[in-house]
């Protein structure tokens, strides 16, 4: 492999894939702030009012969202407390309505109504419990699994670097022994004959110095290069086993996800089931008293849960669409978020980080080449590849003559030479392969795969359909929790028979029908306290024709309808 094409892995050979803005992403950075920032990179700033800033229009969003479920949750309450007789079917009673034979159709419009809007809500409540695990918690595990490939492909670069690292030690410990071996030999290459360069026409001397420097530079070269090596593999892997932990430590399926879930599903079913029983003329009291003492307290329970779910998930959204949408004035997508964090913490640093940083993130754009700095390195060791080569074949060719003018044996000084050479290509072979290791085609792919996929894409995904689908269920739960009501059987007032007037307790109560939807009926009759001391009792209504009799020539007759009002005796 030549040097050039060594020094230029990845500069304008390959361009990385670019950040594609999601519909996830989109809408949720579209969010409301209530006049506070959006931009996330102002949390890394130094200017602690930008900082404060963006966190008040998270809170905000958070705080608002809150309110809305509270207030309707006191509402409920407020209504339950008012009772039927204020509040009506919103107080959670049953349904009150005349006992009407000649317009039984119109009298059954609210319950079948009320009724209707229980159901769909249901409908709509179990339909985005189902998004919530297809989409919501799907998208989770996509996330989790992309997360897991990523770590995977670098447990597998380290084990490289490792593999690399220890041929490094190898050919560093050979490095020091042949120099060792060396210097003794060439310190004392030529004893009769200290001028042999001048006799066979060649620097035999200058060349044994050169290859001594070579040899220390190159003992010198791994042992800080493998100690640098050693350092960063071990914040690799101690990164690596940190985001494992993570990775596996965010569980969106344990048991407390599963029973909210099933909650979900089940709870409403029940609710169902008995609204459609007393649509259906069905009247089973013990199925609506244990909707009313059992499955209604557990829903209600779920509901809360869900709404607060729903609020947290917000924000945590919300910054997470932030993070991926860019920072500052351009929003490049989380590649520009990353620069522009680093220019917020270390300034306008564009030293070798900036460059490691800049060249991955920015789909290798050779602006940000970093290898320049190894130019020298490898230039020092192709030298030294060159000049012990050099030395080898001066030696080999002359060696019958320098035996001669020196009086001693060259076939040591050769080997030792020879194994100069060979260890200097090892090394060199070693370069070849770290640089092929963090080619920007690998790590560029990398980063993608964890920020661009699993980061801004599965996760985004996720919170955004999580935090959808916990709203709309939130809102359908309190609905169908105001409207519990429906799955009562409705309660009939009998008007047709006469009032029975005063009873003995001062008492005015009307004869009672039994429900349509029962053989009893269901709920309390209002009745309405007469006091005679506070003035006229309430006017009556009477049907349609009442019949006084006898009249004054002892014929009955009928007086159309008409209202009176009952006065002290």
């Amino acid at each position: 492999m030549d040097m050039e094409r060594t020094l230029n892995y990845g500069r304008g050979v390959y361009t990385g894939p670019p950040y594609e803005f999601t519909t996830s992403v989109n809408n949720l950075r579209r969010l409301p702030r209530f006049g506070h920032g959006s931009d996330f990179t102002t949390v890394f700033s130094s200017n602690l009012d930008d900082q404060v800033d963006y966190a008040a229009g998270l809170i905000a969003l958070f705080v608002f969202l809150l309110i809305i479920f509270i207030f309707w949750t006191i509402v409920i309450f407020v209504f339950k407390v008012m009772g039927p007789e204020n509040a009506g079917f919103l107080s959670g009673h049953h349904f009150v309505v005349p006992d009407s034979l000649d317009d039984d159709k119109n009298v059954h419009k609210r319950p079948l109504r009320v009724r209707v809007v229980f159901l769909v809500a249901t409908g709509c409540l179990m339909t985005f419990a189902f998004l919530f695990v297809v989409m919501g918690l799907t998208n989770v595990n996509n996330a989790a699994t992309t997360m897991g490939k990523s770590l995977k492909t670098t447990e597998q670069l380290v084990r490289n670097a490792e593999q690399i690292a220890s041929n490094l030690e190898q050919v560093g410990t050979k490095s020091i022994e042949i120099r060792d071996a060396a210097v003794e030999e060439l310190d004392n290459l030529c004893p009769n004959n200290p001028n042999i360069g001048d006799y066979v026409g060649m620097d035999i001397m200058g060349i044994a110095e050169q290859a001594k420097s070579d040899l220390t530079m190159l003992a010198d070269f791994i042992a800080d290069g493998l100690a640098a090596l050693n350092e960063k593999l071990a914040l690799v892997q101690s990164f690596t086993a940190s985001a494992d932990d993570a990775t596996k430590s965010v569980e969106f399926w344990g048991w407390e996800m599963k029973l909210l879930v099933a909650g979900l599903f089940i709870l409403p079913s029940f609710l169902a089931v008995g609204v459609g029983l007393v649509m259906l003329d069905v009247d089973v009291e013990p199925y609506q008293k244990a909707l009313t003492y059992f499955f209604m307290p557990l829903f209600a329970m779920t509901t809360v849960a869900c709404f607060v779910v729903c609020c947290l998930i917000l924000p945590v959204s919300a910054t997470s669409a932030d993070v991926c949408s860019g920072g500052g004035d351009v929003r490049g997508g989380p590649d520009d978020t990353v620069l522009t964090i680093y220019r917020n913490l270390l300034g306008d640093n564009t030293g070798l980080i900036f460059q490691f940083i800049g060249f991955y993130t920015q789909r290798c754009n050779p602006e940000y080449y970093p290898f320049d700095f190894l130019k020298t390195y490898l230039d020092d060791l192709d030298d030294a590849v060159g000049s012990t080569n050099k030395a080898f074949t001066a030696m080999e060719d002359n060696q019958g003559l320098l035996e001669d003018q020196c009086g001693r044996g060259f076939d040591d000084v050769l080997n030792i030479v020879d194994d100069m050479n060979d260890n200097l290509k090892v090394l060199r072979k070693q370069a070849d392969l770290s640089l092929d290791l963090v080619k920007c085609k690998n790590i560029n792919q990398l980063y993608v795969n964890t920020v661009h996929e699993a980061g801004c894409k599965y996760s985004v995904d996720a919170l955004a359909w999580i935090f959808a689908s916990s709203l709309v269920i939130s809102v359908c739960g309190l609905i169908m929790i105001m409207l519990r009501s429906s799955y009562y059987p409705v309660e009939y007032l009998d008007i047709s028979e006469s009032w029975d007037g005063l009873n003995g307790m001062g008492k005015m109560q009307p004869t009672r029908s039994g429900s349509r939807d029962s053989a009893e009926s269901v709920g309390p009759v209002i009745v309405r306290e007469v006091a005679h001391d506070s003035g006229p009792p309430p006017s009556m209504i009477v049907p349609e024709t009442i019949k006084v009799s006898p009249s004054i020539d002892g014929e009955e007759f009928e007086i159309g309808q008409m209202e009176f009002r009952m006065g002290h005796a």
